[in-house]
């Protein structure tokens, strides 16, 4: 009685087949949870399980949504971060505005040459 052999369709070549049990309960348990996909005569290949789990996996992820919890008193750090940066930006604003140091200047000036 001779061994078994499989075609490895990675190699090209024929191998002697070799029972892997953790390949089979990997197997068994992707079966169950709907994993393995038949081919187009209805056989279930071995270890192919793996590549469905991943996309499974991958399409999961993309349907959660991100929720983020912030704690009160981080929302109220972040609320006053934000609202000082803002001043800021108003006061850099006002400082580099042509209108108001021009017009101070010639006003100064007028009084001056007046007085």
């Amino acid at each position: 009685m001779g061994s078994v052999e499989v075609y490895d369709y990675q190699q090209q070549k024929w191998v002697p087949y070799v029972s892997d049990p953790d390949k089979w309960y990997q197997h068994f348990l992707d079966l169950k949870d709907g994993y393995v996909q038949p081919d187009h005569k209805g056989r279930y290949i071995v270890g192919s399980g793996a590549k469905f789990r991943k996309l499974k996996e991958m399409e999961e992820k993309q349907k959660e949504p991100a929720v983020k919890l912030v704690s009160p008193v981080a929302q109220a750090v972040e609320m006053a971060i934000s609202e000082t940066e803002r001043e800021r930006k108003k006061e850099r604003k006002r400082k580099k505005s042509p209108l108001i140091g021009p017009r101070i200047k010639k006003v100064y000036q007028y009084d001056q040459g007046f007085s």
